[in-house]
C-alpha cells in the first residue's frame, strides 16, 4: 500500500518530469527558430539588390545598404511578421507574412528600414524574396520608398550639413 505522502511524491515527480520535458521542447524549438532566422537573414543579405529593384546594380543587398547608409552606421537584422501581426484574437490561425528586416541607424540620426518578404508564418520561406516596405526615417519625417532605387534621392533630400565650428 502506498501512503498519501508517497502518492504526493510520485505526483510531484511526474509534474517535474512534464515541466522538464516542456522546457526542453521549447529550448529545441527556440534553437530551430534561431537557426532558421540566421539562414533567412544570410540569404537576404546575399541576394543581388538588382533582384529586388532592377534599377539597382548587381551587388549584394547587404553591401548596397552599407554603401547607402555610409560609414559608422549601425545595422540590425531580424526576422519578423512584416508589421502585420496585431496580437489580437483575429491573428490566431491567420497566415501572416514573414520578413527579414534590415535597419541601418546612421550617425546623423536618420534610419533606413527595409523589410523583405520571404514567406509566411504557416508556409515558411517560400517564393521569391520581394520588398515589402522601405522607409527613410528622419527626426522630422518618415519617407515611404516605393522602390529601393528611390533611397539615394531621399538621402540627398534629407541630408543636413552640420555646421563645423572653426577654431579661433
Amino acid at each position: 500500500m502506498v501512503s498519501s505522502r508517497g502518492k504526493s511524491m510520485a505526483h510531484a515527480i511526474a509534474i517535474g518530469g512534464l515541466l522538464l520535458s516542456s522546457a526542453l521542447s521549447l529550448w529545441a524549438k527556440n534553437d530551430a527558430i534561431k537557426a532558421r532566422d540566421a539562414r533567412l537573414i544570410q540569404q537576404v543579405q546575399e541576394i543581388p539588390v538588382s533582384q529586388l529593384d532592377p534599377a539597382l546594380p548587381s551587388v549584394s543587398f547587404e553591401k548596397w545598404l552599407h554603401v547607402e547608409a555610409g560609414a559608422g552606421a549601425e545595422f540590425h537584422w531580424e526576422v519578423n511578421h512584416c508589421g502585420e501581426q496585431t496580437g489580437t484574437a483575429a491573428d490566431r490561425g491567420r497566415d501572416v507574412p514573414m520578413c527579414v528586416q534590415a535597419q541601418a541607424d546612421m550617425k546623423d540620426r536618420r534610419t533606413i528600414m527595409v523589410s523583405i518578404a520571404v514567406g509566411t508564418s504557416k508556409k515558411g520561406a517560400v517564393g521569391k524574396p520581394a520588398v515589402y516596405f522601405a522607409q527613410l526615417v528622419t527626426p522630422a519625417t518618415t519617407i515611404n520608398l516605393p522602390h529601393l532605387s528611390d533611397l539615394p534621392a531621399a538621402l540627398i533630400k534629407t541630408h543636413h550639413r552640420v555646421p563645423v565650428e572653426i577654431a579661433k
